[in-house]
């Protein structure tokens, strides 16, 4: 269903209110989530709230909590969230990383003691549109097997670039062969998964969401994928102090502590290139969409291209269940 964005922004926010969050905090994951939903990333949204509010109610989530700067050395930061709300501690770190750009042509900011940030993509469109080169990693709880395992060992960590372009380039992108967000809508939805994907608990391909959380995701790309998320796991776990493989908990099941941990860079590109980066690079992204299309296929797009185009929505796609249990949360607040 469609609900204008305005009327979903206030029922994510007050059904936070209701359960201790400051009415700022609120209004800033309330953005964050509903943000997802404009980009038609449902897996990331409101979908995500009752999630949200199981983490609060079980005590993993500190509505006081200080986001501070515990480790500083210069260009590159480490935050400790304070277990504030992950959009909350997220957009901090984006803050911190852009204005250390400032400063030093490069911004790197670690986060731990946060939670479930939302959609990774959303923080590098913000760095984009300031201008910047932003990258972006975090590592989630077991769900996946590295290459040649069996056991879920590894988060589905996603990876985000966002490239200051016209039109933007912002890739968004789980190592896994399907976002975790992804099989819980299609369990929510009564849908089936695509083949390939999953293995149920006993090693066996499966098409059952069910099935597939209570056994293993398959990395994408097998060996390619599976290097990635350790690569991730390393940089967003272990490079800034937060946990890293069977450590890592509450990102998914939000009734426990969340643990894991985020990166964000910000790249001035003058620092690197001088002036005049932008004009190359939409120089470069004309050369690829003026190539020739491939038979069933309608154009040539960038990563992020059609979701960024739709981040300003004034309404957005919500499943029909989600909204009536948002709206249940929000009514009762």
């Amino acid at each position: 269903m469609r609900v204008e964005r305005e009327r979903a922004e206030a029922a994510a926010a007050a059904a936070l209110e209701a359960h201790g969050i400051t009415p700022s905090d609120a209004t800033a994951t309330a953005e964050v989530l509903v943000s997802a939903d404009a980009r038609d990333k449902q897996s990331h949204g409101l979908l995500r709230l009752p999630r949200f509010v199981r983490g609060i109610d079980h005590g993993n989530v500190d509505p006081e909590g200080d986001v501070e700067v515990v480790r500083d050395a210069g260009a590159a930061a480490t935050l400790a969230g304070g277990s504030r709300l992950g959009p909350v501690v997220a957009r901090e770190a984006v803050g911190e990383a852009t204005a250390r750009a400032d400063d030093y042509g490069i911004g790197a900011v670690g986060v731990r003691e946060t939670n479930h940030l939302g959609m990774l993509g959303y923080y590098t469109d913000v760095i984009r549109r300031a201008g910047y080169v932003g990258v972006a990693v975090t590592n989630t709880e077991p769900a996946m097997p590295p290459y040649g395992g069996a056991d879920p060992i590894l988060g589905t960590n996603p990876i985000a670039v966002g490239i200051p372009s016209d039109p933007p380039f912002n890739l968004d992108m789980s190592t896994s062969s399907i976002a975790r967000g992804s099989v819980l809508r299609a369990r929510e939805n009564g849908e089936t998964l695509p083949e390939g994907v999953a293995l149920d608990a006993d090693g066996t391909p499966t098409t059952d969401p069910e099935a597939a959380l209570n056994g293993v995701i398959r990395p994408f790309g097998g060996a390619k994928g599976s290097g990635l998320a350790i690569a991730v796991e390393i940089l967003a776990g272990g490079l800034v102090g937060a946990a890293m493989g069977t450590g890592v908990t509450g990102t998914y099941h939000t009734e426990d502590e969340c643990t894991k941990g985020d990166l964000f860079l910000a790249i001035d590109p003058e620092a690197l290139g001088g002036p005049g980066f932008v004009d190359r690079v939409n120089g470069f992204v004309a050369e690829l969409k003026a190539g020739d299309i491939a038979a069933g296929v309608d154009s040539i797009r960038l990563p992020g291209e059609a979701s960024t185009a739709a981040a300003d929505a004034e309404a957005v796609t919500v499943d029909d269940d989600v909204w009536a249990e948002v709206s249940a949360m929000a009514d009762g607040a």
